[in-house]
């Protein structure tokens, strides 16, 4: 009988030794996140997603509401890019936005304006304000000026139009 209490401990033992540890129970109740698992920065393809998924309204209001407040500015900064990926969005984005967050991406492609003028003149004037993107007086002489160089450059005779606007509009703002 003693031999197998002995063997039973021993037994005991080794199972206990050899269980895989239980790190996933905190007793203080909060979550680990793992060191490898780090958010992955938003994309305009994730915010096309999202828009194809679930429509440009509600995600407007997912990126600017309390769950990811600053999401809707994670957007902007890469419309200010002047990246073509980013500007595709802005027909979806801008029938959606309103008050603030329509300012913003207004001032977004103003500072795109200076990257990526045929980009932005593409979107006037459904989706671009030539009085805000081209005149905006909010901005630095510096940017609104690279912006006025860089509509210059643009000879695209489909654009001609809109340059020729966002022109006049920068002339106005200069007066």
């Amino acid at each position: 009988m003693t031999v197998r209490l002995v063997a039973l401990a021993a037994c005991a033992v080794l199972a206990a030794g050899c269980s895989p540890r239980d790190d996933s129970i905190d007793p203080s109740g909060a979550e680990e996140v793992p060191a490898d698992i780090q958010p992955q920065p938003l994309t305009a393809d994730h915010v096309a997603n999202l828009i194809a998924a679930d429509g440009a309204r509600h995600t407007v209001l997912v990126l600017t509401g309390p769950a990811d407040p600053t999401g809707f500015d994670k957007v902007l900064q890469g419309i200010s890019t002047g990246a073509p990926d980013w500007l595709a969005l802005v027909p979806s984005i801008q029938p959606a936005t309103d008050g603030v967050p329509a300012g913003n991406l207004q001032d977004a492609l103003a500072t795109a304006l200076t990257h990526n003028a045929p980009g932005v003149l593409a979107l006037m004037p459904d989706y671009a304000s030539p009085s805000f993107v081209c005149a905006s007086t909010t901005r630095p002489e510096a940017r609104r000026l690279a912006g006025r160089a860089a509509v210059e450059t643009v000879t695209d005779p489909a654009l001609r139009s809109a340059r020729t606007e966002c022109l006049a509009e920068f002339d106005g703002a200069a007066r």
